[in-house]
């Protein structure tokens, strides 16, 4: 009865295994794969809000598990939407550097609105753009973007962290699902105990979605896995 109750999660408990083993026992190798200096000097730096995702200076913190997950998926589209400083979408696009997909890209989507502020990275000569110039960069609102440039992508991994709200960080997950690939992956930022996108992770799951909610990230951080 328990093999049964299990098996439509195993390929899920396959995928987490994948990761755990690039996160934490790949580093132990000789030599390491981890570059304290590179973090420092291109993913942390200017990263004036890195830590929400228990992110500063040589530690990559949460950044970790995003770089993990597209790293171990292979992602060749990677979906950021909201970021203020760069940090995400950096960390997604360097996955893809390190693994020299063809035709990859990392696209961040940002309103430039709304009371969390004005990106800091809108001037051309900021270190994000500067050091990541092939992102694609899309001012516009998530919602007006789900309905137009969207639709010509299959995304493996999408990051949601613009809106902020239960029911803003609801919508930009049902907007963004039916672009989704067969394996995407979703990550859900600012879930964390008493933050309003916690009970997003409700909302989900009552949906039938498995979700990981790893609260004690940062500010938390919800991996969506949609079969």
């Amino acid at each position: 009865m328990g093999g049964k109750v299990l098996q439509p999660f195993l390929p899920f408990l396959k995928s987490m295994r994948t990761l755990i083993i690039s996160l934490f026992l790949l580093p132990l190798l000789e030599g390491g794969v981890i570059d304290p200096t590179f973090i420092e000097e291109n993913l942390t730096h200017k990263a004036y809000w890195g830590h929400l995702h228990a992110a500063h200076g040589e530690d990559l913190g949460a950044g970790m598990l995003y770089y993990g997950l597209v790293y171990a998926a292979k992602a060749k589209v990677c979906v950021c939407l909201g970021s203020g400083d760069g940090f995400v979408p950096r960390v997604l696009r360097q996955a893809q550097r390190d693994l020299n997909i063809a035709d990859s890209k990392t696209v961040l989507v940002d309103g430039n609105l709304g009371k969390w502020g004005r990106p800091l990275w809108l001037n051309k000569e900021s270190f994000f753009r500067q050091q990541y110039p092939e992102i694609e960069i899309i001012l516009d609102t998530t919602a007006r973007v789900s309905k137009a440039q969207a639709k010509e992508w299959k995304i493996d991994y999408l990051h949601i962290d613009a809106d902020r709200s239960t029911m803003g960080a609801l919508q930009d997950f049902l907007d963004y699902l039916p672009y989704m690939s067969e394996n995407g992956i979703i990550i859900l930022h600012d879930t964390g105990a008493g933050r309003p996108c916690s009970n997003t992770v409700s909302m989900i799951k009552k949906m039938g979605y498995s979700v990981v909610n790893l609260e004690f990230l940062g500010t938390g951080a919800a991996i969506i896995y949609l079969k």
